[in-house]
C-alpha cells in the first residue's frame, strides 16, 4: 500500500511539474499587454526593415500584424505593443523555442525536423528555391556552375537542398555559408561568390532593392519548394489556435488580396497556394 501511495504521489508531483512546465502564452500576453514577434530584416517582400521609418514591414509582417490585433480582440485588451526583435531564421527559431519571442514572422519553412523545437501555424506562403547568377556569368542552369562558389544564407532549408542537390547530381560546386541573406547577396555583388541560392521571391526582391535589375539573371530551375509557416512555442495548444483563427479569418476575407496585392502585384497567387489558402480558412 505504501508503495503504490509512493508511486501515485510521484506521478502527482511529476504531472504537476510538467504541467507548470507548459507555457501559456496567451496569458503571457494578456498580463503583459506586449507580444513579441522575431521578423527578418532583410527578407523582401516578406519581412524586412523598411529604410524610411527602420520598422519591420512586408507580407509576413502584415500578416503578424493582422494576428497580433486579433488577439488583441479575443483578449479584450484596449492596445496591446508589438515587441519586433530581428534576426537570421536560427536566430528567430531560437528565440521562439527559448521563449524570448512569442511567434516570429519571416520565410522560415515548415519542415518536419524544425517541430522537434517548435510550432508552425498552418502555411502562409508557398514558393520555390532557384538560384540567381550575375547576368555576364553566361550560367544558365545548376550544372553550369561546377567549379563556381554559390553562396547561401547558412542554417535555412535552403542550405540542405542546395547541398543535397548537388550532390545528387554531382554538380562539383562549393557552397559558402553566409550569416543571412544580405551577406551572401553582398557576395555576390562583389564577386567573392558566382551565384546564390535562396526563395525565388526573396532573391527577385533582393535585386529590386539593389536597383540593378539587368545586372542579374535568376535561373529557371525549381530546386525546392518552401512552404512558410509562422514559428510558434511548442506544447501551448491554445495559442497556435488563436494564431490560425486569426490567419483564416484572414484567407476568408477580402484583407487577403489587398495585403497579397500590396507586395506582389500585378502577379496572383499560384493555383497550389489558392489551395493552401482554401484549406487554411476552412473553421
Amino acid at each position: 500500500m505504501k508503495r503504490l501511495i509512493g508511486i501515485t504521489l510521484l506521478s502527482i508531483l511529476s504531472f504537476a511539474a510538467h504541467g507548470a512546465q507548459a507555457p501559456d502564452t496567451l496569458a503571457k500576453i494578456k498580463s503583459s499587454k506586449t507580444i513579441t514577434l522575431a521578423y527578418a530584416p532583410d527578407a523582401v517582400p516578406f519581412s524586412f526593415t523598411d529604410p524610411k521609418t527602420a520598422k519591420p514591414t512586408g507580407f509576413s509582417v502584415q500578416l503578424c500584424e493582422g494576428v497580433a490585433d486579433s488577439l488583441r480582440k479575443q483578449l479584450q485588451l484596449v492596445d496591446l505593443k508589438i515587441n519586433w526583435v530581428a534576426g537570421s531564421t536560427p536566430e528567430r527559431l531560437k528565440m521562439v523555442a527559448e521563449g524570448k519571442a512569442d511567434m516570429e514572422c519571416g520565410v522560415t519553412t515548415a519542415t518536419l525536423s524544425r517541430q522537434e523545437k517548435v510550432d508552425f501555424s498552418i502555411v502562409t506562403f508557398v514558393q520555390s528555391g532557384g538560384i540567381l547568377v550575375r547576368a555576364d556569368s553566361g550560367a544558365t542552369h545548376p550544372r553550369d556552375l561546377g567549379g563556381k562558389k554559390i553562396g547561401v544564407a547558412g542554417g535555412t532549408t535552403t542550405e540542405k537542398w542546395l547541398l543535397d542537390g548537388l550532390a545528387k547530381f554531382a554538380i562539383m560546386a562549393e557552397v559558402v555559408s553566409f550569416k543571412d541573406r544580405t551577406e551572401a547577396f553582398a557576395a555576390l555583388e562583389a564577386g567573392k561568390v558566382d551565384a546564390v541560392a535562396g526563395d525565388k521571391i526573396v532573391l527577385v526582391g533582393m535585386v529590386a532593392k539593389a536597383g540593378d535589375a539587368k545586372r542579374y539573371a535568376l535561373m529557371e530551375e525549381n530546386l525546392s519548394v518552401e512552404a512558410y509557416a509562422f514559428a510558434l512555442r511548442r506544447g501551448d495548444p491554445d495559442f497556435r489556435l488563436a494564431v490560425n483563427r486569426a490567419l483564416a479569418r484572414m484567407y476568408r476575407s477580402p484583407e487577403l488580396a489587398t495585403i497579397f496585392d500590396r507586395w506582389f502585384a500585378p502577379f496572383k497567387p499560384t493555383d497550389l497556394l489558392q489551395a493552401f489558402y482554401f484549406i487554411g480558412s476552412m473553421e
